[in-house]
């Protein structure tokens, strides 16, 4: 009877460090697999009818053996939480001051060559022309300066909508980005439950649907809970968007309220998607908030020039006698250009006063001093210190955008750190825990040996 007792407990052992030296193998050759989670195979002993005695805590009966049912991966919901939280305010940052800094550079201030020089330009081509009113060449310097000037206008304004065009794109695809990961999430909610019904740990199930979390709370305003049947329910701010089995559907809308936009919306009742966390709040933020702000500054200076120039230009004279005329067409940054008849006709920019005074250059000094006069931002601001101030107040939100975004992933990766020290594979520590599973799965195997000769020297050699 002793033997047999031994024989199964020397059994039991061989089972329980296999058990051991295959987890930590498993655990060596997933040290890099993204989202893995090290597992652990708690060993504890295997009580024969027998009960610890107090207080020496030994027991009074002998053991059964090792058991090596209790296979867990090790996990901090807590830093799980903190973690997520940390992920979605980073990929907020970032969407925000990239998008940010791309219209920074399409601004391209300061530079020889961006907006403010070429108003530089057209203001001093206007003093050449007040310099030498009936100069042909000079009047073509001027129409070249402003077809420049009204150039530049366009070509930043239409880069900043197309930035908006593509920053729609980014958030249009994320619909589909939940809906892959809704949908996963749910299939394996079902998988999970039937897993975990006997007692059992799907870890490498779990591992999965913890990435797919990570990758939901980067794109928006995550809440979730496991439930008692280890489903997990996820909330999309107030909406849920996993449960069980299923699955809420986002879709994509015309945005009534931002023309030629789209939203999110929860196909099942129109609601809007919350925007206010995660890579799409920083993208909304930048679409609907920044980009316009800045293209309304765009197109309030481009209405300035047009207004100012055309109410003084038309009370001019050009050498053909002609008045009335207007310099620039358009209301805004995107139809701001030279007006079609003075291209054609040089002669009719006004430099003069008045009529048959081909000399007088009056009107086009008083035209280029347009530029030392507070016309803009309630007369308080010229138009060179409207647009300074416009490219002052970009590059300020740009920094703080970068700064916070500096800040939230410096959180992240401490937090990231954290989570790693617990659930991450320690190379070092898996290969020592190798060793120790296989000189006791070599120790186990040596009882068996012994006990194996021991029944063959009492059967085979003794009279028993």
């Amino acid at each position: 009877m002793g033997m047999s007792i031994g024989l199964n407990t020397a059994v039991l052992a061989l089972r329980a460090h296999q058990l051991a030296v295959d987890v930590a193998s498993n655990n060596i050759a997933n040290a890099q697999s993204p989202g893995y989670s090290r597992q652990r195979v708690l060993l504890r002993p295997l009580v024969l009818g027998g009960s610890y005695s107090a207080p020496t805590g030994l027991l009074a009966n002998p053991g059964a053996g090792v058991d090596a049912s209790d296979l867990h991966r090790v996990r901090d919901t807590f830093l799980d939480f903190q973690a997520r939280t940390a992920l979605g305010s980073d990929a907020q940052w970032q969407a925000s001051a990239t998008a940010l800094q791309r219209a920074e550079l399409s601004v391209g201030e300061p530079s020889d060559s961006g907006l403010a020089a070429s108003m530089t330009q057209f203001w001093s081509a206007w003093h050449d022309v007040a310099n030498t009113p009936t100069s042909p060449a000079a009047r073509s310097t001027l129409l070249n300066a402003g077809s420049a000037l009204t150039g530049k206008f366009k070509a930043i304004r239409s880069d900043l909508v197309a930035q908006r065009r593509d920053l729609d794109v980014q958030v249009t695809d994320i619909a589909r980005q939940v809906n892959d990961a809704s949908t996963e999430i749910a299939t394996l909610n079902v998988k999970i439950a039937q897993f975990e019904a006997g007692g059992a740990q799907a870890s490498d199930l779990r591992d999965r649907r913890d990435v797919l979390l990570d990758n939901l709370s980067l794109l928006g305003n995550i809440s979730y809970s496991e439930q008692a049947d280890h489903t997990v329910t996820v909330q999309w701010g107030s909406h849920t968007l996993v449960q069980a089995n299923t699955s809420e559907n986002v879709g994509v809308q015309p945005d009534p309220g931002n023309p030629g936009m789209n939203r999110l919306i929860f196909t099942s009742d129109n609601a809007v998607l919350d925007t206010s966390a995660g890579k799409l709040a920083g993208l909304t933020q930048a679409r609907d908030s920044a980009l316009p702000t800045l293209i309304g500054k765009l197109d309030t200076l481009a209405a300035g020039l047009v207004t100012n120039l055309n109410a003084l230009h038309s009370t001019g004279f050009g050498l053909d006698n002609s008045t009335g005329n207007n310099f620039l067409t358009g209301t805004d940054a995107a139809t701001i250009a030279i007006d079609p008849a003075l291209l054609a006709a040089p002669e009719k920019i006004a430099a003069a006063n008045a009529a048959n005074a081909p000399g007088d250059s009056s009107k086009a000094l008083a035209l280029a001093n347009l530029q030392l006069q507070q016309l803009m931002a309630g007369s308080s601001q010229t138009f060179d210190e409207y647009f300074a101030n416009t490219v002052t107040v970009l590059g300020a939100d740009v920094a703080q955008a970068m700064n916070n975004a500096d800040g939230a992933s410096l959180v992240m990766q401490h937090v990231e750190m954290q989570r790693q020290s617990v659930s991450g594979v320690n190379i070092d520590e898996e290969v020592t825990n190798l060793n120790l599973a296989q000189h006791a799965y070599n120790a186990s195997a040596r009882v068996i040996t012994v006990i194996d000769s021991m029944l063959d020297t009492l059967i085979n050699r003794t009279a028993v």
